[in-house]
């Protein structure tokens, strides 16, 4: 949003320039996402071994393209991909990657620390990519990140620049909760509370990379990649 409308055309022009110039800038930012997206995929692939187990967390773009890319280069491995509660987003990965043919598992969500020790690597995507170096992501996130580092598996992050964020939360409730209406499959009552929070945060030192268009990074890193984006 702040890069398509960013024009004096809103304030100079009349309505159908200001429109014109604001499909303009949101055709450009479609194309710098995709070759973000292309940069990052490329920049990843040395993390990705034949004979690898990759474990991801619901549906992202940018995963998606690193694991395409890594089957396009013909390398061998497979995903574990978790269902992605509450609205399994995981599913519609898991279908992206049956396309590409890529030796696949669908776990349950509570599935991921009974499985951890088969995985090598764990990629995720990014909604946020905070000043300290962690990270807002679907729910879910930072129990997958706990559990790899118990487990000293790497955590690899994959997040276009233009998700990093003048954010600097201190827990999980640090952040303006996203609320979705969550469907359990059978009737709740309603003196029952449910837990609407769609996202969550994961801590810098839980996180091992950060692959983007502006290099790979270190969580320590993101800090000076935000003040030269802000400057």
């Amino acid at each position: 949003m702040r890069y398509v409308t960013r024009t004096s055309a809103l304030e100079c022009e009349d309505f159908n320039s200001a429109k014109s110039r604001l499909i303009e800038r949101a055709e450009k930012f479609g194309e710098m996402s995709y070759e973000a997206r292309r940069i990052i995929a490329m920049l990843s692939q040395d993390f990705i071994f034949d004979g690898c187990t990759i474990l991801v967390h619901g549906f992202s773009r940018v995963v998606l393209e690193v694991l395409k890319t890594a089957a396009q280069n013909k390398k061998l491995f497979r995903v574990f991909c978790t269902e992605g509660r509450p609205d399994r987003t995981g599913l519609r990965l898991s279908n992206k990657l049956a396309k590409l043919d890529v030796p696949m598992k669908l776990l349950i969500d509570s599935a991921v620390a009974y499985t951890m020790d088969e995985v090598d690597t764990v990629f995720v995507g990014a909604d946020g990519v905070v000043e300290s170096g962690g990270i807002i992501n679907m729910m879910g996130t930072y129990q997958i990140a706990l559990v790899a580092h118990s487990m000293n598996k790497p955590v690899y992050v994959a997040a276009e620049s233009y998700k990093f964020a003048r954010l600097y939360p201190l827990d999980q409730k640090d952040m303006a909760p996203a609320l979705r209406p969550i469907d359990f499959g059978v009737p709740i009552p309603s003196k029952v509370e449910v837990e609407t929070s769609a996202r969550d945060y994961t801590p810098p030192h839980y996180l091992t990379l950060l692959f983007t268009d502006l290099g790979v990074l270190t969580p320590s890193v993101v800090s000076d990649e935000l003040i030269q984006l802000y400057l």
